[in-house]
């Protein structure tokens, strides 16, 4: 494809107030397959969006997107302010919780959160996160032979410990029991009642919704305002 198709007739970025998410006319090409296109996007800050799409839709590439983690095409974006091509600050402002938790799997638990309080350069205590979410048993355990569910759970330790301007989650209700997925609304609740902005990419939009309130749907490349979150 070459760079004729990609319009470019799209609003400016605005910069006062920064939104904690701007995108104008951002394509992604990966491959020879067109990902987004052209998509523009506003999230305030402290806000809660929940993203919508089928499977294969594009809505974890549009976080990875978000987080610094793959560049845009064409277009641009801004992250409270920042250039999404400024890769080392979009990722001091964002926590992105992937669908596979992202823990290291030698590390223990609790090994797992102090090193991520270390990347961060930020003090806080791992056992009592760890309590939280009702893994202290498996503090010492390492992380590779922990079930889908309790990495799940040790995943939102991490991020209600970081609680970083953004956070990025996607599909956070699956592989939990109704108690995990009750608690993950506690801490993603929290999360949203301590001003953290929140992108939750989901399958569950009755669960995800009741912390992201406004929904999206990506649909063919596009993103489109869900009124019904179905």
């Amino acid at each position: 494809m070459s760079d004729s198709a990609f319009p470019t007739d799209h609003s400016p970025l605005t910069t006062d107030p920064p939104h904690a998410v701007q995108l104008r006319g951002v394509w992604l090409r990966l491959g020879r397959e067109v990902v987004l296109r052209g998509l523009d996007l506003d999230v305030a800050a402290g806000a809660g969006v929940t993203l919508l799409g089928e499977n294969g839709a594009g809505k974890t590439t549009l976080l990875r997107l978000i987080s610094s983690g793959l560049k845009p095409t064409r277009g641009e974006g801004r992250v409270l302010g920042f250039d999404l091509r400024d890769g080392r600050a979009v990722r001091e402002c964002i926590h992105l919780m992937p669908v596979d938790a992202g823990l290291y799997p030698d590390l223990t638990g609790e090994e797992n959160l102090n090193f991520a309080l270390q990347m961060h350069a930020m003090k806080g205590d791992a056992a009592a996160a760890l309590r939280r979410v009702g893994l202290e048993r498996a503090a010492a355990r390492r992380v590779r032979f922990l079930s889908a569910g309790m990495r799940k759970r040790l995943a939102l330790a991490r991020a209600h410990l970081l609680a970083r301007p953004i956070t990025l989650v996607d599909e956070p209700f699956a592989n939990l029991d109704d108690a995990g997925r009750q608690l993950t609304l506690d801490l993603l609740g929290n999360l949203s009642g301590r001003g953290v902005t929140m992108l939750i990419a989901a399958h569950e939009p009755h669960l995800a919704r009741q912390v992201a309130p406004r929904a999206l749907r990506l649909a063919a490349g596009l993103l489109t305002e869900d009124d019904h979150g179905g």
